[in-house]
């Protein structure tokens, strides 16, 4: 068990280095902004302290004791996955969304996905330092990269995809609360130590994941041929 929770803490940066080498490689240069993708990663770790300022908050006010079903749902939606999510999705928008980098749904989801990644990875690093009040467990921190990462690119393909269309404002909403909701789900099965559906949710969440991967990549490939013929 020991074993697994320190390698569980290598998951966010590795799937973040993976992201990072896959595209140095595989994308020519100028096309990735190498330098952004760092930096959100490095924000993606700062954006958990407005998390951490909140749940402190709570714990103060007694909204961490969670007596009823009511009171793990509110704490799960808006102590939890509402303050979590508008603090990366602050950053996907002020920092990455005006870059020229960010071109549509596929670059939408990379970049999101950075950022998740660093709020997983600093979301591990307080487990370890053991920060008082804050809630973090042995599946939270086994489980908190795969699931940052499906919150991530459902935010990111929405925000993404307003890039080219006019209704930018209601694709980054559809984004916003679309990850609100799944984080709201997985922070729910986790105070509620429901792991029957906890494996429900990252199997339905994996269909959408790849689901939103392939409509991404279709996208891509119809802007760039239509650029091509211009």
């Amino acid at each position: 068990m020991e074993i697994i929770k320190y390698l569980s803490f290598f998951i966010p940066p590795a799937i973040a280095i993976l992201i990072f080498v896959y595209l140095k490689y595989k994308f020519q240069k100028g096309h990735f902004d190498f330098k952004l993708l760092l930096k959100s990663f490095i924000w993606g770790m700062i954006s958990i302290v407005l998390v951490l300022l909140v749940q402190l908050l709570a714990a103060y006010y007694e909204l961490d004791s969670l007596r009823n079903l009511r009171r793990i749902i509110f704490y799960s939606l808006v102590i939890m996955a509402l303050f979590s999510e508008l603090s990366k999705f602050f950053f996907l928008k002020a920092v990455c969304y005006p870059k020229q980098g960010l071109r549509g749904p596929v670059e939408g989801i990379i970049y999101a996905v950075m950022i998740a990644m660093g709020f997983a990875t600093m979301n591990n690093i307080l487990y370890f330092i053991n920060i008082p009040d804050l809630t973090v467990n042995m599946v939270n921190i086994v489980t908190s990269g795969p699931a940052n990462v499906v919150f991530g690119l459902i935010m990111g393909f929405f925000v993404g995809l307003g890039k080219f269309r006019k209704i930018r404002f209601i694709d980054s909403m559809t984004g916003l609360l679309a990850a609100i909701f799944f984080h709201a789900l997985y922070d729910f099965c986790l105070l509620t130590e429901d792991y029957k559906l906890l494996a429900a949710f990252f199997i339905g969440s994996a269909i959408i994941v790849v689901s939103l991967s392939m409509v991404a990549i279709r996208i891509n490939e119809e802007v760039n041929m239509e650029s091509q013929k211009k």
